[in-house]
């Protein structure tokens, strides 16, 4: 279908009247046209119209693809569920699949997740250290005058790849990048997970002032809301781990931590918790 048709479809669907979506944007000819997919329109006017009928961009792309979820985010969960799996084979695979559509298309998403997956690879076998593959990642970031979603994300995923210099510098970059799209929620959502993620490798390292900069830098993108469950237990976590570290653990409140993530079958989360938990703990005995 072309974007008109899917448009009027929509308007339709929600019972608007043409002139409710289209008055001062198309006139009437051109709006029969449009809706039967004989022309097309701007990129400015087609914003409107999508304010209008109260759809928001993703929406509308989601319709327009037929209803497919995001390939991306798809590739992204089937390589990290092969990593958690130890599945070398899967991610080998995933890698040369990621290739070759890059080889196809040169869309440099393409380059990045073959990237990501070989540093997976690297991390689950005696593959020597991916040198190449890293700085196809560490350069694209540096270079970009403006993060959005798409390099948070990458950050995140090749976190655990880069030298603790490195993440501060580039962590220290994207922060005066990242300002504009914060009130985002599916941008505060990664960004939450990208510093959640900074801050348990500084826990990790012991490192007490890191670790009460990451964690200051953490509590600004908790929402107040209570339907923020996760973020604020989470960031109660990370709080009690760095009491840890100044000789104030409160043993109770982390029960309390483990058995909520286990009540709401977070097992996963509730395992890594207890593993981050011993290595503090070990840290400071």
């Amino acid at each position: 279908m072309q974007i008109g048709e899917v448009l009027g479809e929509i308007r339709k669907n929600k019972n608007l009247k043409s002139k409710e979506v289209y008055k001062g944007i198309l006139s009437r000819p051109a709006i029969s046209r449009f809706e039967k997919g004989h022309s097309d329109t701007t990129v400015e006017k087609f914003l409107q119209i999508l304010e209008n009928l109260n759809l928001s961009l993703e929406e509308f792309h989601f319709l327009y693809d037929g209803n497919k979820a995001n390939t991306d985010a798809m590739m992204i969960s089937a390589y990290s569920e092969a990593y958690y799996a130890k599945d070398i084979p899967r991610l080998a695979a995933f890698e040369e699949a990621s290739r070759n559509h890059f080889d196809e298309t040169s869309q440099i998403k393409y380059l990045h997740h073959a990237s990501i997956i070989h540093l997976l690879r690297c991390n689950l076998s005696e593959l020597p250290f991916p040198h190449k593959e890293l700085a196809v990642i560490k350069n694209y970031l540096f270079h970009c005058e403006t993060w959005h979603y798409y390099e948070l994300v990458l950050f995140t995923n090749a976190l655990d790849f880069f030298p603790e210099d490195a993440v501060d510098a580039v962590y220290a970059r994207a922060k005066e990048k990242m300002t504009e799209f914060n009130q985002m929620k599916r941008y505060k959502n990664e960004l939450f997970s990208l510093i959640s993620n900074i801050l348990v490798l500084q826990l990790e390292k012991n490192d007490l002032e890191k670790s009460l900069f990451y964690y200051a830098d953490l509590e600004k993108t908790v929402s107040a809301s209570d339907n923020k469950m996760y973020e604020h237990t989470m960031l109660l976590f990370f709080k009690e781990l760095i009491a840890i570290m100044q000789q104030q653990e409160d043993a109770q409140k982390l029960t309390d931590i483990m058995q909520t993530f286990k009540l709401l079958n977070m097992d996963r989360i509730a395992n890594q918790c207890v593993g981050l938990l011993e290595i503090v703990r070990n840290n400071n005995a």
